[in-house]
């Protein structure tokens, strides 16, 4: 689950910040108070979604590339 939760972060917190709108037109009677405090929340995790992206770039750019190899002309057999 947080294998899944870590490489679909993103797609997660997209779902859940479409949803915070849906509420009005599903329940009218949501006190604003509470899509403030979704809405807030919602920026939260998007500041966290962001930084545990850019980890995952910064790891991604510190490992060798499968065609270096070939780029060096090695033949990696």
């Amino acid at each position: 689950m947080i294998d899944f939760v870590s490489k679909h972060a993103v797609r997660i917190y997209s779902v859940l910040a479409a949803l915070v709108p849906a509420l009005v037109l599903i329940w009218p009677s949501v006190p604003w108070e509470a899509l403030v405090s979704a809405s807030a929340t919602l920026l939260g995790v998007g500041v966290v979604t962001a930084s545990h992206e850019d980890t995952k770039t910064l790891q991604a750019l510190y490992e060798d590339s499968p065609f270096a190899a070939e780029l060096r002309g090695e033949s990696g057999k």
